[in-house]
């Protein structure tokens, strides 16, 4: 009987430590795992409430005025770490911010136009971009593309008369 006794004892603690071990070798990458599809579903629920709509564009001498606008569903931050990219179409490029204009060119500054007062780019204000390019804006079809923080974008084109 002792013998069975004690069997039992050291197959019970063995098999405890061997639990122990499985959860401590698959807990962790269980967490990771969760914290993964936490994340991404947070950047991805913020994609989906972000949207941008190019709705004009005025030219004069070296400068280019691009209006956008927040149609999505949540304010934008970060306006200055967005990506301007502006151009004759095949010949554009990347404009860099610079958040006081003049500036040297090429570089661009914004205004919220329709501001609530906040300087915060809200859900329905329209953002004016001014694009101090690097030498006259003549006549041609031209590109611009807008790009925000978080990838979402809107791209146009048009042509200067």
């Amino acid at each position: 009987m002792t013998e069975t006794a004690i069997t039992t004892a050291i197959i019970t603690i063995a098999s405890v430590i061997c639990v122990t071990m499985l959860i401590n070798a698959i807990y962790p990458a269980m967490h990771r795992a969760t914290s993964s599809v936490v994340e991404t579903s947070a950047k991805l629920g913020d994609r989906i409430e972000t949207s941008i709509d190019i709705i004009a564009e005025v030219n004069k001498s070296t400068y280019e005025y691009v209006w956008v606008k927040n149609t999505g569903a949540s304010e934008i931050p970060q306006i200055e770490n967005s990506d301007v990219f502006f151009g004759k179409i095949n010949d554009f490029r990347r404009i860099p911010f610079n958040s006081t204009l003049p500036a040297p060119a090429p570089c661009w500054n914004y205004s919220i136009e329709n501001d609530d007062g906040d300087n915060r780019w809200d859900v329905g204000e329209t953002l004016n971009i001014t694009i101090n390019y690097s030498s006259e804006i003549t006549a041609g079809d031209y590109y611009v593309k807008v790009i925000v923080y978080n990838g979402i974008s809107d791209e146009d084109k048009f042509n200067i008369k």
